[in-house]
C-alpha cells in the first residue's frame, strides 16, 4: 500500500505540472495573436491548452486508481511565465516556443517513450501513450515556428546564447541534484532513474534538438558546448 501511495502522490503532483504547461501554452497563444504565427502552428498551440488539461485529468485519474479512492482535482497552481528580459515582441515569442516546444516537449517525447518501454503496467502504458501522442504535436509546433518566416534571420542571430542559457536553466535540477528521482524505485510503473534520464536528455539534445536548431539556421555550438560539460556521456 505504501508503494501505491507514493505513486499516487507522483501522479497527483504531475496533474498540477500539466496545468502549469497548459498556462504556458495559453500565454504563447496570446503572444501569437499579437506578434504573428503560421496558422498551422497557432492551431496546434491552441489545442495544446486543451491537451494539457486533459493530461491533468489523466494524471488525477491514475492517482485515484493508485490510492483506491475518488479523483481529486489539483488545487490552484502557481503560474510563472518567463520574461526573457530584455527580449521583446517576436524574439520573445520565439524564445517561448523554443523553451516550451523545442526543448520541453521534445525531451518529454523521449522520456515518455522510455517510460512506456519500461513500464509493465497496462494502465500506465495507456496513460503515457495518450500523453505522448499529444506531446509529439506540441514539439512539432516549435520546430515549425522556427522554420517559418515569423522567425527572421535577425531573430535567429540572437538565439544561440539564449538557447545555451535556457538549457542551463531548464536542466539545472537534473544536472546538479544527485538524489534519486521521485518513484525511481518503481521502474515497472514507468518511473525512470536520474542517470537514465540524463542519458535520454543528452541523446535527445545530440540527435534531435541541436540538429533541429542547425536545420532552422540557428548556431547550436554554444548549446552543444554546454551539453558536453554538463551532461558528459
Amino acid at each position: 500500500m505504501e508503494q501505491r501511495l507514493v505513486l499516487a502522490d507522483i501522479w497527483q503532483k504531475r496533474a498540477g505540472f500539466e496545468l502549469q504547461v497548459a498556462a504556458g501554452f495559453a500565454a504563447i497563444s496570446t503572444s501569437m495573436f499579437e506578434f504573428g504565427a503560421d496558422p498551422y502552428v497557432l492551431k496546434i498551440v491552441g489545442r495544446a491548452v486543451r491537451d494539457e488539461i486533459r493530461h491533468a485529468e489523466i494524471s488525477t485519474e491514475l492517482a485515484a486508481r493508485y490510492r483506491g479512492d475518488s479523483v481529486i482535482w489539483p488545487a490552484r497552481v502557481p503560474v510563472h511565465t518567463p520574461r526573457f528580459e530584455p527580449a521583446q515582441g517576436a524574439l520573445r515569442l520565439a524564445l517561448y516556443m523554443i523553451a516550451m516546444s523545442c526543448i520541453n516537449e521534445t525531451v518529454a517525447c523521449s522520456v515518455l517513450e522510455a517510460a512506456i518501454n519500461q513500464s509493465e503496467s497496462p494502465l500506465v502504458k495507456a496513460a503515457l501513450q495518450t500523453i505522448l501522442a499529444d506531446e509529439i504535436d506540441h514539439a512539432r509546433a516549435g520546430w515549425a515556428h522556427l522554420a517559418s518566416p515569423w522567425v527572421t534571420p535577425s531573430i535567429k542571430a540572437e538565439l544561440p546564447e539564449w538557447c545555451r542559457r535556457m538549457l542551463a536553466a531548464k536542466m539545472r535540477e537534473l544536472v546538479e541534484d544527485e538524489s534519486p528521482l521521485p518513484g525511481e524505485a518503481f521502474p515497472s510503473h514507468g518511473m525512470l532513474a536520474r542517470e537514465n534520464t540524463r542519458r535520454i536528455v543528452r541523446s535527445t539534445l545530440d540527435d534531435v534538438i541541436f540538429p533541429g536548431f542547425e536545420a532552422a539556421g540557428i548556431d547550436a555550438s554554444l548549446a552543444r558546448a554546454w551539453a558536453i560539460e554538463a551532461l558528459p556521456i
